[in-house]
């Protein structure tokens, strides 16, 4: 008789099909998250590129858009289907005062209002009776922004204090270098959550960033972090996550390169503002309590897809150059890699898109590491019960407030040495 071999446990036979949490990652209209994002302003351009020469299509929140700018400088979001027999508007033409389609030549304003219907009789008895869908839009810190949400809950477009007030030689860099590209930006092939919730995961940085494939950001050890800031092995310790008034933050304390014989302490921190902002200031040259100069938006193209807009103030035009391409794989920019140079020296980019479209929520397994994974989907999941309770969600204010205080960047919390310095030093003016 043969004895029976010992049972193998934990294969992958049985497992139940993956899902995601549609809640969280499904942001089309009617759905909570997409009615959630709906109550607040969007970057959807860039303000200098958005000329009125040509109108450029898009795709927001799961609808497809055009944005234009009119040969009165007025910037316009209107559905991109013509109300008229459904052409796209995309091979419209820009007029003074709205634009035309190309099929029939009706021309609609910024907020939509019909002007001209060139083939009908007196250009149009009824023009009332066409109205193109559109929505509200506003510029500011070099962005088109759009709302999408219910007129009536339409809050003020924030503002935000470390891009208040330019110092003299200072403007706006809000333009992807790329060509194509700097009207509505670049797309990414996965969620905006997988990105954002990149963002408040600090512990990528002390492993994929170094020790998995080297040191990635620039300055490392001159103008930047010190190595040392990423030993993984150190920081459980060092690192701290909390709530803000506009929705979380983590500080990573750490002992910076030496000075005049000490090692001055100082922690280094990002904040999320709510639902997809972040607020950072230059890595590549690293200036100790410095106000932060740049906010990025992670702006949902559809449940699988992204785009990031950003804005930096900033009197050196090398500043956009190094927060493009600040961060390098085996040295090189990621157009310039092998496919053996992706998988020996893998980048974000590497990482996310090997998560898939979206993340499988009932596939992870979370750790201590992920605390701030954990809060911001906790901050996300109270927003759209909040929508859906009837009330405005957190960071929306619907009358005018003073610019929001940021407090992303590097700052000291002492300038003792290394065996002087106290294990528990607050993040206090992260």
């Amino acid at each position: 008789m043969t004895e029976q071999s010992t049972v193998d446990t934990g294969t992958g036979y049985g497992r139940k099909a993956p899902t995601y949490d549609a809640r969280l990652t499904e942001v089309g209209p009617g759905t909570p998250m997409g009615e959630a994002l709906r109550r607040y302003w969007h970057p959807i351009a860039t303000s200098a590129a958005l000329t009125s020469d040509l109108p450029h299509r898009t795709r927001l929140l799961g609808e497809d858009l055009i944005v234009f700018r009119d040969g009165q400088g007025r910037a316009g979001v209107v559905f991109e289907r013509c109300a008229h027999r459904g052409a796209s508007l995309f091979y419209g033409r820009i007029e003074d005062d709205g634009l035309r389609c190309g099929y029939h030549g009706w021309k609609f304003d910024v907020r939509g209002r019909c002007l001209e219907q060139a083939c009908e009789p007196d250009r149009g008895r009824r023009l009332d009776a066409a109205r193109q869908p559109w929505y509200p839009v506003e510029e500011r810190y070099g962005l088109v922004f759009v709302y999408m949400g219910p007129p009536e809950r339409k809050p003020v477009l924030p503002r935000y204090d470390c891009l208040e007030d330019l110092a003299e030689g200072e403007q706006y860099y809000a333009e992807w270098p790329i060509p194509g590209m700097n009207v509505t930006g670049p797309v990414q092939d996965f969620s905006w959550l997988l990105i954002y919730e990149n963002t408040i995961d600090p512990v990528h940085i002390n492993w994929l960033h170094s020790q998995h494939s080297g040191y990635q950001f620039l300055g490392t050890g001159t103008t930047g972090f010190p190595e040392d800031f990423f030993d993984p092995y150190t920081l459980p310790g060092r690192v701290t996550y909390e709530r803000t008034e506009f929705g979380a933050k983590y500080g990573i304390r750490f002992l910076d390169k030496e000075q005049d014989g000490v090692r001055p302490e100082r922690v280094w921190g990002a904040e999320l503002h709510l639902p997809n902002a972040t607020v950072l200031p230059d890595w590549v040259r690293l200036v100790p309590d410095a106000q932060a100069d740049m906010v990025i938006w992670a702006v949902p193209v559809d449940d699988t897809r992204h785009r990031a807009f950003f804005s930096i103030r900033s009197g050196d035009p090398e500043r956009v150059h190094r927060f493009v391409l600040g961060i390098t794989q085996n040295g090189k920019n990621p157009w310039e890699l092998t496919e053996e140079e992706r998988r020996r020296f893998p980048g974000d980019g590497e990482v996310m898109t090997s998560q898939g479209p979206v993340a499988l929520h009932s596939e992870e397994t979370l750790a201590t590491t992920d605390r701030g994974v954990v809060l911001l989907r906790r901050l996300l999941r109270a927003m759209i019960d909040d929508v859906e309770a009837g009330r405005d969600p957190q960071g929306v204010s619907l009358v005018d407030v003073p610019p929001r205080r940021t407090q992303g960047g590097m700052f000291t919390l002492s300038t003792a040495t290394a065996e002087e310095n106290p294990t528990a030093a607050s993040t206090a003016g992260v």
